[in-house]
């Protein structure tokens, strides 16, 4: 059979058009997850609360600039199980200035953290959200040393599973300002190990 040059030329034109329809590798730098996203997002909007809030802890607005935290990390969502508690009833806790105030008791929650078995108490709001009250080996260098805080609503409670997001810990309004009161984590749920998520000192 006689060659044909047209055969060739129409055979590296198919090449040529496959390989650049091949999407090329590249060293992209990976988005941020719509959750990270949004915690940006909210971490902006605080800094703006807490220089315009007539009720903002800060003392000097004008020296203020914004809050610190440590680095997003998704590894700090974690899920835990839910134990509910035999009755639901209000508990004392204590209070920064010594004096004592009623949370309601919700149960207790039950996970790993870095591979570490951990067990904490879990209360609620009179709204019904919850309240999560920690202290973990970042304070008092890194962290407030009166420990932080989680809030949650109660939606996020799913057949007994709930996932907590440790970058959205934050200080008490006692860690800026000594005319506040703020709750003081229990013993149970101090945390024997740092947790590098959250609020952070300057």
């Amino acid at each position: 059979m006689k060659f044909n040059k047209w055969y060739l030329i129409i055979a590296l034109g198919l090449i040529g058009l496959i390989y650049v329809s091949i999407p090329e590798k590249r060293n992209l730098v990976p988005l941020q997850d719509a959750d990270s996203l949004q915690v940006v997002k909210d971490r902006a909007q605080k800094d703006i609360d807490f220089v315009q809030a007539e009720n903002s802890p800060i003392v000097d607005k004008t020296a203020f600039r914004q809050l610190s935290y440590f680095p997003y990390s998704k590894k700090y969502r974690i899920e835990f199980q839910v134990e509910r508690a035999a009755e639901i009833k209000k508990v004392n806790m204590k209070m920064s200035d010594g004096t004592e105030e009623e949370n309601i008791l919700f149960g207790k929650i039950k996970g790993q953290i870095d591979g570490q078995e951990i067990e904490l108490i879990l209360y609620q709001h009179e709204n019904g959200d919850f309240f999560l009250p920690i202290k973990d080996k970042t304070a008092p260098t890194e962290t407030y040393g009166g420990g932080r805080y989680l809030d949650f609503p109660l939606t996020k409670l799913k057949d007994n599973l709930i996932v907590i997001d440790f970058n959205l810990a934050y200080f008490p309004y006692c860690a800026y300002n000594s005319t506040f009161t703020c709750p003081v984590p229990p013993k149970e749920n101090e945390i024997p190990f740092r947790i590098p998520a959250g609020e952070k000192n300057p």
